[in-house]
């Protein structure tokens, strides 16, 4: 009867969130029969906001305000960080605030489960000849996913436990105490797990190598949509992400700000995303980039961000993230011939190459030194330039191509 694919998402297909699984969605209807996608963080009642094949069958599992529900499992897990004999990981001993962190993170699994069991109850899974149960982050949608697997496996004739891992799943300096909790449980349940970069590959097999034999990295990509091409009058310079602390994108203008006195070509920034500091990158704007042509885009859904690349000629991508996995977004602008100067974190050393497809700067950069790279490309000669360019394509063909890295994983994870 063929393989079925249980998905457990954060907020696809109920958000213009995860971008990147409405590139893989596809390839994964191709290689399963039905796919479920269980989405467990929109807002109660948030409609389908993308198209998704016909043989996905997709629910928003919330019911009560993602506030309200989020409350309830913070309190239940401060309630459990008192009880002293309660059985818990290493880790969550070292500090309350890791012991609370444990016991939140648990309490959101348990809810959001609980959330998923009535949907799941309703699918005979005995008629499949295979069931993949399919976490796309290595966080509480994983606890979700494990909890599903355990759920469904007297039905199933064969059965698998797989997640991928990107950033904050990743990595522990992504959390604000500095930890993730049950690694080591989830690790140990899962048939595997595949990060998005060799990076992530690497930080998680250094903390937990006897675990090396079930992770693998396995990168994302992007759907070829063509080139852009170089601008004659000015240059353009484009970021893409939300505007929260760590995107740092105040620090892209700050940067801007330092070229105002600079005999350079016309420069034009825009900035697709908002978010928390959206308001004080105005500011700086307002206030700093009177000299440049500036355009705050706002959040967009992701094939309005196709349509700018494919109407817009670009010159270059910035990102100066405080931290990343592998950014989808870069692969993006790579497809696009867009070369990427970006800070050194995570996997961005796998995307950006430096000085062959872009430039990488550290995590620590001052203004000054941002700016100085930005002047650097800006008087770079054009055909030095247009080198870069093609380098750019030539690594997101080589590397991030959709088509090539989502057929091979979706056979890779079926039965």
């Amino acid at each position: 009867m063929g393989n079925c694919l249980i998905l457990v998402t954060g907020m696809y297909p109920f958000s213009v969130d995860e971008a990147f699984l409405e590139s893989e969605a596809p390839f994964l209807s191709r290689q399963f029969e039905k796919v479920i996608v269980l989405a467990i963080s929109p807002e109660k009642n948030t409609p389908l906001t993308r198209e998704v094949p016909d043989n996905f069958d997709c629910f928003n599992v919330t019911t009560v305000p993602k506030k309200l529900h989020r409350a309830v499992s913070l309190l239940k897990g401060m309630v459990m960080s008192l009880n002293p004999i309660a059985d818990v990981e290493n880790e969550a001993k070292q500090s309350f605030k890791h012991r609370l962190f444990y016991e939140y993170f648990s309490a959101r699994g348990e809810r959001e489960f609980a959330l998923c069991e009535d949907i799941i109850d309703k699918y005979d899974f005995s008629k499949y000849d295979s069931v993949t149960v399919y976490s796309y982050w290595f966080f509480v949608a994983a606890l979700v996913a494990g909890k599903i697997y355990d759920r469904i496996l007297p039905q199933c004739k064969k059965i698998k436990l797989v997640s991928r891992a990107h950033g904050h799943d990743v990595y522990r300096e992504a959390q604000p105490v500095s930890y993730i909790p049950k690694r080591r449980f989830l690790l140990e349940k899962f048939d595997m797990l595949y990060p998005c970069s060799v990076n992530g590959e690497e930080y998680i097999c250094e903390s937990y190598p006897e675990f090396s034999h079930k992770i693998s990295h396995r990168y994302l990509g992007t759907l070829d949509d063509g080139k852009t091409h170089m601008n004659e009058d000015c240059f353009h310079i484009v970021s893409c992400s939300r505007m929260i602390p760590l995107k740092r994108v105040d620090r892209i203008a700050s940067a801007l700000a330092l070229l105002s006195k600079e005999k350079l070509c016309t420069i034009k920034w825009t900035h697709i995303g908002d978010g928390a500091t959206m308001d004080a990158v105005r500011e700086i704007c307002d206030s700093k980039l009177s000299f440049m042509n500036v355009n705050l885009i706002g959040r967009v859904p992701n094939e309005k961000v196709k349509e700018f690349y494919r109407s817009e000629k670009i010159d270059l991508f910035v990102n100066v993230s405080t931290t990343e996995g592998l950014p989808v977004s870069m692969m993006e602008a790579l497809s696009y011939s867009i070369p990427v100067l970006a800070t050194d974190v995570g996997g961005v050393g796998e995307i950006v190459k430096d000085g062959y497809n872009g430039m990488l700067i550290p995590a620590s950069f001052s203004d000054e030194e941002l700016a100085e790279k930005i002047k650097e490309i800006i008087l770079s000669s054009k055909s030095e330039r247009e080198i870069m360019r093609n380098n750019s394509r030539t690594f997101w063909e080589d590397n991030f191509d959709a088509e090539k890295n989502y057929t091979h994983f979706a056979a890779e994870i079926c039965g």
